[in-house]
């Protein structure tokens, strides 16, 4: 039986609904067959904060009730990272292993000495494969990822399984499928359609031609977006559809309705826009279709508009908010796929995030409510003052301010290459520096950024072994974001409420990155039957481990993280 999404635009599935206990429920004891699909899913930018808020608000048929109702919540699991982005972020859940240890510390890098902006993921030596084959633009890998994922596990020990990733981002995609996947697509803006790499394939797998395709995107996105449920948003945002801070990207606009077709970038705003998780699901509803259930099978999806929008609109407005009530629906559809393919029994899932959120700097008083509390918020939420660190900007001040502390000591030629977020880098010239020359050089470049709004402190990689596990100081953090790969670098910690631009309006939006519980705090949701107590909630702070190690006690697997972390018994 072939289920087909409902685009989340119309009423939402129903799933069966019998309330949303939190207490412990009796454990049981006969356990079944070994699920033949796992699924690992992350909600990119999905926040403890706003899980903790907002799940519970959510009716009963959607699919978050669901997993909340069938299996286990952990309120509160923490990286162990300070660079909370999302390439760091997805490889942390799918390897078990800090930045330090995995390789993939931001989501850009610069290449070579001279090079562009790229991708951490890019890889000019493969190939985009699309509707027609592979094309002439570059591709992408995991070329850059030092320890192996839970897929590559999966693989080696199952040659037989079937491994499925897809995500609107390549970066949400590939930590997922590992290094031989099925299967590993997503979205590129260029060719505005789903995508994979030569990386792992030579052509489009069969069952997902159909939805991958531009005219079946176009077909998608053609109606406006308009708000599911106008009753449940505007009596739970706490701010109007217009609120100040967003940004209106390229003719979308800032309030209801949105049209895609209305921008002159309809790429980017289908991924600013409900239709992109959609998209995901829906592709994901074929691959489960095609799957054979003799085999075990892995499919990691990240979903990612709810990222796209918090950038653009915020966590608060009324675009957040819908789209979270649109996921819910996807959610509802997609177990009720899994259930018509193998049954209710024969499925298992956990759920998270890669990362948090921030609020708007300019978001009114009444939607941070814990600002008015005299007990200090539990999610280290800031109250003020907020803001934004423009990369560019920031990159440009500090050579101005270097070059005028150290006049005609100063190098020649240009000082800082650039800032990508959270580092600044020196040009090559400025590292071929002698030894005291470019301590001189970095020194004033330290107190350059100090001395901007927004810094909270600036730290070079430091060979030495980071303090333990349980430490969560911010030089710990920072300490497991850099390696040998940043050296030469130094990252940038920036204060409470204050955040770099995420460039998709300058000036405009939110964003995350810093290493405070709002931004490194998650949630998971753990379902797998007979093998997690059902409605359980545990708010006790949890390692980000848990996530892998759930997914790996699902499918069997010996892995690298700690088997005590799993959620799954």
């Amino acid at each position: 039986m072939r289920f087909r999404l409902a685009l989340a635009f119309a009423a939402p599935i129903v799933v069966a609904a019998c309330g949303r206990p939190l207490q412990k429920q009796p454990a049981v004891v006969a356990a079944p067959a070994p699920a033949t699909i796992t699924v690992g899913i992350v909600v990119d930018q999905l926040a403890a904060w706003i899980a903790d808020e907002r799940l519970g608000e959510l009716p009963d048929s959607g699919g978050f009730a669901r997993l909340r109702r069938e299996g286990a919540y952990a309120r509160d699991v923490r990286y162990a990272h300070a660079v909370t982005d999302t390439a760091p972020g997805h490889a942390a859940l799918y390897t078990g292993k800090v930045p330090r240890e995995s390789g993939i510390y931001a989501n850009e890098v610069f290449e070579g000495d001279a090079g562009p902006v790229r991708a951490i993921v890019f890889d000019a030596t493969k190939n985009l494969v699309g509707e027609g084959g592979p094309a002439s633009a570059p591709g992408a890998s995991l070329a850059r990822l030092d320890v192996p994922t839970l897929a590559d596990t999966l693989r080696s020990v199952r040659p037989d399984a079937d491994i499925v990733a897809i995500s609107v981002k390549d970066r949400g995609a590939l930590f997922g499928g590992g290094r031989a996947p099925n299967a590993s697509l997503w979205f590129d803006s260029k060719s505005d359609a789903f995508v994979t790499s030569t990386a792992f394939a030579q052509a489009l797998p069969t069952w997902a031609r159909e939805h991958a395709s531009h005219a079946s995107l176009e077909a998608l996105r053609a109606p406006a977006w308009t708000l599911l449920d106008p009753g449940w948003v505007s009596s739970h945002a706490r701010t109007a559809d217009a609120q100040l801070g967003e940004g209106d990207d390229n003719g979308y606009g800032t309030t209801f309705p949105h049209l895609v077709s209305a921008s002159k970038k309809p790429g980017a705003a289908f991924r600013t826009s409900p239709y992109a998780d959609v998209a995901v699901v829906r592709l994901a509803i074929d691959a489960i279709a095609a799957h054979d259930p003799k085999k075990p099978m892995l499919l990691a999806l990240s979903l990612s508009a709810n990222d796209t929008i918090g950038h653009l609109f915020g966590p608060d407005s009324w675009e957040a908010w819908d789209n979270l009530r649109r996921l819910d629906v996807a959610l509802a559809a997609l177990f009720a796929a899994l259930d018509a393919k193998v049954g209710e029994e024969r499925w298992s899932v956990a759920l998270t995030g890669d990362h948090g959120a921030s609020t708007l700097p300019e978001a009114a008083d009444v939607a941070r409510p814990w600002c008015a509390s005299s007990t200090p918020d539990f999610w280290e939420r800031p109250c003020g003052p907020l803001g934004r660190v423009v990369g560019d900007v920031l990159a440009d001040s500090v050579e101005a301010e270097v070059r005028k502390s150290l006049g005609k000591a100063a190098p020649p030629g240009r000082i800082v290459r650039g800032i990508i977020d959270p580092y600044l880098y020196f040009t090559h010239e400025v590292l071929a520096l002698p030894e005291a020359e470019r301590a001189t050089v970095e020194a004033a470049v330290r107190a350059a950024l100090l001395a901007t709004a927004g810094v909270a402190g600036v730290t070079a990689y430091a060979p030495a072994e980071c303090p333990p596990a349980r430490s969560e100081s911010i030089d710990a953090l920072v300490c497991r974001s850099t390696s040998a790969k940043t050296a030469g670098a130094l990252y940038i910690v920036t204060k409470p409420g204050y955040f770099f631009d995420a460039g998709y309006v300058v000036g405009k939006g939110s964003s995350h990155g810093a290493p405070y519980l709002y931004t490194r705090s998650v949630p998971l949701l753990v379902r797998s039957p007979h093998r997690v107590v059902p409605g359980t909630v545990d708010r006790a702070p949890r390692p980000f481990t848990a996530f892998a190690s759930s997914l790996a006690a699902m499918l069997r697997l010996r892995f690298t993280s700690p088997p005590e972390d799993s959620l799954v018994h």
